[in-house]
């Protein structure tokens, strides 16, 4: 059994996204372990500060969105890395994104990108 080498925070209200986004990660990098939320709530409750190494954040959520969620988890934890992964690809929002120190993946997700931002 390998050894857990990344922890991941993974929040997307569809179930179907967050399936397709654990292959892609779990076939780049089989080292990692994955705690799903289908929203804000859920990953809060989650969460723990220094629990996870990577969060991939939904934009288009119930409740809050990606980058309000993005805020609390980094008032809590400012090492954790944050990915905004949405459809929703407007300039404004990636620019919200970068301003707030995230990087941005665009769906459908491309596995490529998701394995670069996997090394960091």
């Amino acid at each position: 059994m390998s050894q857990v080498t990344k922890r991941i925070l993974l929040v997307d209200d569809s179930r179907i996204a967050r399936l397709t986004l654990q292959h892609l990660i779990t076939s780049t990098d089989n080292s990692v372990e994955i705690t799903q939320a289908a929203n804000g709530d859920e990953a809060l409750a989650a969460f723990q500060p220094g629990g996870f190494d990577l969060a991939l954040l939904d934009f288009n959520m119930p409740g809050i969105d990606g980058l309000e969620l993005a805020q609390l988890i980094r008032e809590q934890d400012s090492k954790i890395h944050l990915v905004l992964v949405t459809a929703n690809i407007q300039d404004t929002i990636i620019d919200r994104a970068k301003s707030m120190g995230l990087d941005f993946l665009g769906k459908p997700v491309d596995s490529e990108q998701l394995a670069s931002l996997l090394k960091r």
